[in-house]
């Protein structure tokens, strides 16, 4: 059979297969009967699999280990010396066979395609994506809920390891134990889903949110800092801030670029860490001027803490005009320097902007012909920088507007 014949080559790769027919071949032990077994709890989920039993005395079969109740079936792969990992993968596969088919139903393909009938189309016209991918997700969870009770181990995480990926909770969480990176993990991804419900409104439908969508983001993102505090310890509970708190990831943002120290991230973190702390997310226009004002005197005590040079290259990571920038030079494979010469410019050219408008002396006209000129000449070097080709291409991009305006 298929199962049988892809277990075999699983065990066979890991020289399971070698070991266990020497033990039997120098045991002879015979195989209990299935009259002995004691059957699972009444309690308990019985999964069933619908492979062949043999019982033979004095050669290996897998009939020998094989049982309608998985939790038998791993303890037998255990009591000759299976490792783990390959319990894992096994039980993993055959899970996959056996949800196979809600999978399929779930996906809104067609059992039995003929070339002639436009499932494409019917996918697209005819399937709600949302409702597919809810499906696949509950299938996905169902999937992940026995593994988790067969096993000990989080599908998401095992999958990663087969194809030798690290996403970005699993590099984020490696500073705790293994213990606790999956409870923490299951329940950033609770969370992060109960968000993206939320802002599904404003993504999809085009709907601004309202105040109370707002609050309940609010609440939500209290409620998951609570769960996380109450699997960590106090030094744990540091370290995750460090990698995973929305002030964190905005420090990092604003570092893209800079040449900065760990104890730079520590100052910066520390300074916006207040600020954060201190005003929230919706603001009325007089309590976005009070932040302004404490974000300038923030801005000002980093300033001194950093050194005008790191302040400067912070203070860029902040613009997105630079990411994006720099994400053009790769795409046009040129120099990263480039993306830095060209924000030079680009800040030359605001501040004699700002200088031309303050500028008293100037009639209107007069200062007309002097921002259309440092228009034109800033528009000339940048073209110099990235070629005809390269400033075409930027151009229509949409992101060259601060060279027009």
């Amino acid at each position: 059979m298929s199962r049988k014949l892809n277990l075999l080559l699983l065990v066979v790769n890991l020289g399971l297969l070698g070991y266990v027919g020497y033990f039997w071949f120098n045991n002879r032990t015979p195989v209990a009967s299935e009259a002995a077994e004691e059957p699972p709890a009444a309690n308990e989920p019985v999964i069933i699999t619908t492979v062949e039993r043999q019982v033979v005395t004095n050669d290996f079969h897998w009939g020998q280990l094989e049982s309608e109740d998985y939790r038998t079936y791993i303890a037998r792969l255990r009591s000759i010396g299976c490792p783990e990992q390959t319990i894992h993968d096994i039980i993993i596969a055959d899970l996959d066979k056996l949800f196979a088919p809600k999978v399929s139903s779930a996906s809104g393909h067609r059992k039995n395609l003929k070339y002639w009938q436009p499932e494409e189309e019917e996918l697209a016209n005819d399937w709600d994506a949302r409702e597919v991918a809810h499906k696949m997700q509950e299938i996905d969870r169902e999937k992940r809920e026995v593994i988790q009770e067969l096993v000990g181990a989080d599908l998401v995480r095992e999958r990663l390891k087969q194809k030798g990926i690290e996403d970005y909770y699993e590099r984020r969480l490696a500073f705790l134990p293994e213990e606790k990176q999956t409870p923490v993990r299951q329940i950033l991804e609770r969370y992060d889903e109960q968000e993206r419900v939320i802002r599904d409104k404003e993504v999809e439908e085009g709907e601004p949110l309202t105040q109370q969508d707002k609050a309940r983001l609010q609440a939500l993102r209290g409620q998951r800092e609570a769960e996380v505090a109450a699997v960590l310890s106090p030094d744990e509970r540091k370290a995750y801030e460090l990698w995973l708190s929305p002030t964190a990831n905005a420090v990092r943002h604003s570092m893209y670029g800079m040449n900065a120290s760990e104890q730079d991230f520590q100052a910066i973190f520390a300074l916006r860490k207040q600020l954060d702390e201190k005003w929230a997310d919706s603001m009325d226009p007089q309590t976005r001027q009070q932040f302004e004002t404490a974000k300038s005197q923030m801005d000002a005590q980093l300033k001194t803490q950093l050194g005008e040079e790191k302040y400067r290259e912070y203070k860029r990571g902040e613009d997105e005009d630079y990411h994006r920038l720099c994400a053009t030079m790769t795409r046009l494979r040129l120099p990263r320097q480039k993306a830095n010469d060209i924000y030079e410019m680009k800040q030359a050219l605001a501040d004699a902007r700002q200088l031309a408008l303050e500028n008293r002396n100037l009639t209107p006209e007069q200062r007309q012909l002097v921002l259309r000129d440092l228009n034109d000449e800033t528009e000339r070097a940048t073209r110099q920088v990235f070629g005809e080709k390269g400033f075409i291409s930027y151009m229509r991009s949409g992101y060259a507007q601060w060279l027009r305006n």
